[in-house]
């Protein structure tokens, strides 16, 4: 795990760990509440036991009930002497729910934006003036470890970039969307990956560094990534700077499918659907030619798969799992090299 994130980890740990053998009612099901939610599963075996939701114009949650806040009137099955988790920031309508059903803070209810952000819970007004070369999220704060790095860095992770405000990408450039740690241990976990010193993971069109972050925190201590926008390169650089995360990460500018050497220091590759059918099967090749000039076993993971026929034509990766990331319903590929 990385240590830049020790400080973020430990309030969030501290406040979990509270609940321990308790019922957990989550108030709040943006983001924040699913990162909270899944947080406390992964790391601590910790369920959420009732999700209370502001916004039921979505409907069902990903995977149980959402229940509304009237729930707190129900008497319904020890809801009153559950621990009460603040997963929106607390007005005061949040508090004089809380007060009417006799909770106390930081005994039986804890406001987690408190605990990690203070008052400083908004994005300055203001950045959609800003170029988006530039431009940071806007709006709430959520809750998460990119957003956090985000906040405690200066850092520049999340704002999306649409294929429109490409420079130089053209026709076979996509937008640029960020994956966090939620969705990629839940993708490494399924590839049974402990990453060890001879691993190392290269991330096709690796965009700003969001997903280079999730991959040191989950283990890996060698990275590597290739972005071909200039403005988004830069973000990456600066990103990595104020991270420190400079030594651990060998970025690299310029045509992914380009790509051929540098290749042979990895075993795992990533894509998140960065580019067309075109430039995504230059790639394969690439990483097929890799394989012939240095066997070893390795793993393609490609988020929003096409072309996958492509790539087991070479007959040197099979499909060694598919399956869906809960959070998103995106469909993910993994083949495996057979030597």
């Amino acid at each position: 795990m990385l240590k830049i994130l020790d400080d973020f980890r430990k309030i969030l740990d501290d406040i979990m760990l509270k609940a321990m053998h308790k019922r957990v009612v989550l108030y709040g099901y943006g983001y924040t509440g699913r990162f909270l939610k899944w947080y406390a599963m992964y790391y601590h075996s910790i369920a959420v036991d009732y999700v209370v939701s502001m916004d039921m114009s979505r409907g069902q949650a990903y995977d149980q009930e959402v229940f509304r806040k009237s729930l707190f009137h129900f008497h319904y099955k020890d809801v009153k002497d559950a621990i009460v988790w603040l997963a929106e920031p607390a007005d005061k309508e949040v508090l004089d729910i809380m007060r009417d059903n006799g909770y106390i803070e930081n005994k039986t209810y804890f406001d987690f934006y408190r605990a990690i952000y203070g008052e400083d819970i908004y994005w300055p007004d203001g950045n959609f003036n800003i170029d988006i070369k530039k431009r940071g999220k806007s709006g709430k704060r959520d809750i998460q470890f990119l957003e956090w790095l985000e906040w405690k860095y200066g850092c520049n992770f999340l704002t999306a970039i649409e294929g429109s405000d490409l420079e130089v990408a053209g026709k076979h450039g996509t937008a640029y969307r960020v994956t966090t740690q939620k969705e990629i241990f839940s993708i490494l976990d399924k590839c049974h990956c402990i990453p060890n010193a001879n691993d190392a993971i290269f991330d096709y069109g690796c965009g700003k560094g969001g997903a280079i972050v999730s991959f040191l925190d989950y283990g890996f201590s060698r990275t590597g990534g290739i972005e071909y926008e200039p403005f988004i390169y830069e973000t990456l650089k600066e990103n990595m700077e104020k991270l420190g995360l400079n030594d651990r990460v060998e970025m690299i500018y310029g045509d992914a499918g380009e790509v051929t050497e540098v290749l042979d220091k990895y075993n795992w590759f990533y894509f998140f659907n960065p580019f067309d059918s075109y430039i995504f099967e230059k790639c394969i090749e690439s990483i097929c030619n890799s394989y012939k000039r240095k066997m070893r076993k390795i793993h393609i993971i490609s988020l929003e798969p096409f072309s996958h026929k492509y790539i087991e034509e070479k007959e040197i990766f099979r499909l060694t799992n598919q399956f869906t990331i809960e959070t998103r319903q995106r469909v993910v590929d993994v083949f495996e090299s057979y030597g």
